[in-house]
């Protein structure tokens, strides 16, 4: 099965969605679109109504405020209450979103999940700086404000997906490209402290819960979450995360399961063909001998190796028609 990691570089909600459900009409996701908007980008969209937030529109950028405590409290009546419509992205921000819903309907019929997908807390963590440039992963009182807000955000996307479309399984995807930072000198955050900001967020979350992370990291840290899937760049680094054999066996015992991102999201892709990725998937296979058996093809879930919002369209479509070609072979 193929699905997609979330961004696309399309202006247009209605030409994303047109591609989303001819490609992945098994596993279709909702398009995030940053060249659209700033809105769109992987902090914005999912910073929305959360206290202490600002945003500077003349650089399209936004911060956390820890000298403005107007609304904390607020916000942490509506997480003790599970007042999940709070934490509602809106129209302005997730235009896909909306249009996603709306238009699925039409092909329902023959979808087996649904995806979603949000930035995940240890990038959200380093990526969002307080007023003094510092990221707020090292602020504990206000990264918890962010951990209970992404909480309650991945809680409200399944409850409006769940409203419409009751009998799907619904996969959310934490997305983690900061990860690559992981154990290097700009981070000091330890392995038992980060597993521990992921399950924070995880734990509770009511779908199939995914982390993909589009580079190179320890990959125990991950094996170690309470998780069910991880999708990789296994493009790049496909060897990488069987180096963590036992932690990786001791993940795929739990039942969890390994996702590879097999497409390129470069302008590499133009240069492929879907032998390449046959190849690549051979290999995948290969390395998953005597770890856990695939005894079915279609339980295994493809994707891109990262989002495509940061190509060009031609490269985009590239990418999606590899992948189609993929799930028809």
């Amino acid at each position: 099965m193929i699905t997609g990691i979330g961004s696309l570089p399309f202006q247009d909600v209605d030409r994303a969605l047109d591609l989303i459900f001819t490609t992945c009409p098994d596993i279709p996701f909702w398009p995030q679109l940053p060249k659209r908007s700033p809105d769109e980008n992987m902090y914005s969209t999912f910073l929305e109504h959360v206290p202490c937030i600002k945003w500077d529109r003349e650089k399209n950028t936004v911060f956390m405020d820890t000298q403005d405590t107007e609304g904390i409290e607020g916000f942490y009546e509506d997480v003790m209450g599970e007042n999940l419509d709070a934490f509602a992205m809106s129209e302005k921000v997730a235009p896909g979103f909306y249009r996603f819903l709306e238009r699925l309907k039409d092909i329902s019929h023959g979808v087996k999940s649904i995806k979603g997908q949000l930035t995940g807390p240890f990038s959200m963590g380093l990526g969002l700086k307080d007023e003094k440039g510092v990221p707020v992963i090292y602020n504990y009182g206000f990264f918890d404000i962010i951990k209970k807000a992404l909480h309650m955000k991945a809680q409200w996307m399944i409850k409006e997906i769940r409203s419409r479309y009751p009998d799907k399984d619904i996969i959310i995807f934490f997305d983690e490209p900061y990860m690559v930072s992981f154990g290097t000198a700009y981070v000091t955050i330890g392995k038992q402290e980060a597993i521990s900001i992921f399950n924070d967020v995880i734990n509770g979350v009511d779908a199939i819960k995914g982390i993909h992370c589009c580079g190179n990291t320890d990959w125990s840290v991950l094996l170690g979450c309470d998780i069910d899937i991880i999708n990789y760049d296994a493009f790049n680094y496909m060897d990488t995360i069987f180096y963590f054999k036992e932690e990786l066996r001791g993940f795929l015992k739990r039942g969890g399961k390994i996702s590879p991102g097999i497409v390129p999201s470069s302008d590499a892709v133009l240069d492929k063909t879907v032998d390449d990725m046959i190849g690549l998937l051979k290999r995948f296979r290969k390395n998953m001998e005597g770890l856990s058996e695939i005894k079915d093809e279609k339980s295994l879930l493809i994707t891109t190796s990262c989002g495509l919002g940061s190509l060009n369209d031609k490269e985009a479509l590239k990418a999606m028609e590899l992948l189609k070609k993929l799930s028809e072979i």
